[in-house]
C-alpha cells in the first residue's frame, strides 16, 4: 500500500467510528472523483467500505444536495447506499490541502453496496432482462423523488440554460488546440455540431417543452453506476451529479447510455430494439405505482431531441476533461468519435421518426 494514500486514509477514518484500516484497494471506474474500497477492523471484525475523495472545486452545498437525496432514497427503499456519519454528525468529511491549506477536500464513506460491477459507461452490452431492471429502477427513482424537497443544490445549470455553455465551450475548441487527432476530429465537425446545438436550443425553448415536468434527476445514469445480481439491479451510485432538471433530460441520457452501439459501423447509432426495451419497462414500472406519472405526449414528441441534448452532455464533459488534464488522446478520441458518430445518426430524419414512433407506441399501450 502507498505510504502517503495510507496516511491520508487513516486521518479520515479518524474522524469515524469505523474501526481502523487494515486494506484499501483504489477504485480506477471514474473519471472524476477519487474513490476507495477500504477495509477496517471493529470489535475484531473487518468490514467493507466506500471511501469517495471528492474532486476539486466541489462545492459544499452540493454535497449537502447529494447526501440529502441519498438519504431520501434509502428511507424509501432504494438500493442506494447508506452514508456514514463522521463523530461530529456530518455526511462528509471538510479537510485542507496545499502548503497553506488553501485547498478545501471533502471526503465521504458509504456503505459497500451489494452486486457485481457488470459494465462501464463504454460499450455497455446488456442483455433484455438487464435493460427492462435497469428502466425499471430509474422509473422508481422518478417516483420516490416525488415530494422531495431537497437541501442545498447542485450548482450545474439545467441543460436548457447549459446548452448555450456547451455551444461557447464547443467553438472555442480551436483556440485550446493540443494539436492531436482530437483535434482535427473537433475541427471537421465544428460548424455542423454547432448548428445541432443551435437546433436543439430552439427546439426546447417551444412553449410546449417548456411545460415539460422537473423533478430531481440522476443526471449520470448508466449501466456504470449500476450493480447487478443476476439480471437484476441490486445497487445504484454515484448520485453526485443529481440536480433539479426535466426529467425527459434524464430519460433521453439514460437511453443513449444503454442503448447505443459501440460497434464497428454502428458506432453512434441508437440500437432501436434496446429503447423499445427500456421505455417498455419505464413506462410500465410508473403506470402500475399508485404514484407514478407516466410519460405524456409532449415528452414523447420532445424525447428524441432530449437524447440528442444527452449526447451533447456527454461530448460537453469529453472536451473539458481533454483540455483540462493530461490524458491519453486516443483513449478520449473514442469518446469524442462516438458521440460524433450519434450525431450522424441523430442528423437522418428517418432515425429521429423512429425513436418517437417506439415512443409513441409505448404511449398507446400505456393509456
Amino acid at each position: 500500500m502507498d505510504s502517503q494514500i495510507t496516511a491520508e486514509l487513516k486521518e479520515v477514518l479518524a474522524h469515524y467510528a469505523l474501526g481502523e484500516l487494515i486494506e484499501y484497494e483504489q477504485n480506477e471506474r471514474g473519471f472524476v472523483n477519487t474513490a476507495y474500497e477500504i477495509y477496517t477492523l471493529a470489535a475484531g471484525q473487518r468490514h467493507r467500505y466506500f471511501l469517495r475523495k471528492y474532486k476539486r472545486g466541489i462545492r459544499e452545498q452540493e454535497l449537502v444536495f447529494e447526501h440529502s437525496l441519498m438519504d431520501h432514497l434509502v428511507a424509501a427503499g432504494m438500493p442506494a447506499a447508506r452514508i456514514y456519519k463522521t463523530r461530529s454528525g456530518k455526511s462528509y468529511l471538510h479537510r485542507f490541502e496545499g502548503t497553506d491549506d488553501s485547498t478545501d477536500v471533502f471526503y465521504t464513506i458509504f456503505e459497500y453496496l451489494s452486486g457485481e460491477d457488470r459494465f462501464t459507461w463504454v460499450d455497455p452490452r446488456l442483455n433484455k432482462a438487464q435493460l427492462s431492471s435497469s428502466a425499471a429502477v430509474l422509473a422508481q427513482f422518478h417516483i420516490d423523488v416525488g415530494g422531495f424537497t431537497p437541501l442545498g443544490r447542485r450548482n450545474e445549470p439545467k441543460i436548457l440554460d447549459l446548452l448555450p455553455v456547451i455551444a461557447e465551450t464547443w467553438a472555442t475548441c480551436p483556440s485550446r488546440s493540443k494539436g492531436t487527432i482530437f483535434d482535427d476530429h473537433i475541427h471537421e465537425y465544428l460548424e455542423p455540431v454547432s448548428a445541432n446545438i443551435a437546433a436543439t436550443l430552439n427546439i426546447l425553448r417551444e412553449c410546449r417543452a417548456r411545460s415539460l415536468p422537473e423533478m430531481v434527476i440522476h443526471c449520470d445514469y448508466h449501466p456504470g453506476n449500476l450493480k447487478f445480481s443476476g439480471d437484476r439491479v441490486s445497487g445504484v451510485f454515484d448520485f453526485d451529479w443529481s440536480k433539479v432538471d426535466l426529467r425527459l433530460f434524464d430519460l433521453g441520457l439514460a437511453l443513449w447510455y444503454f442503448c447505443t452501439s459501440w460497434q464497428g459501423s454502428e458506432d453512434g447509432s441508437i440500437r432501436l430494439d434496446w429503447a423499445d426495451t427500456f421505455l417498455r419497462a419505464y413506462q410500465k414500472t410508473l403506470a402500475k405505482h399508485p404514484r407514478g406519472v407516466r410519460l405524456t405526449e409532449d415528452e414523447t414528441r420532445y424525447l428524441p431531441a432530449l437524447v440528442n441534448a444527452g449526447n451533447l452532455y456527454v461530448l460537453h464533459w469529453t472536451v473539458l476533461d481533454y483540455f483540462s488534464k493530461d490524458v491519453d488522446p486516443a483513449e478520449y478520441l473514442t469518446f469524442l468519435d462516438h458521440s460524433l458518430h450519434f450525431f450522424e445518426w441523430y442528423q437522418q430524419s428517418k432515425n429521429c421518426q423512429a425513436l418517437q414512433n417506439i415512443a409513441c407506441a409505448v404511449l398507446a399501450q400505456t393509456r
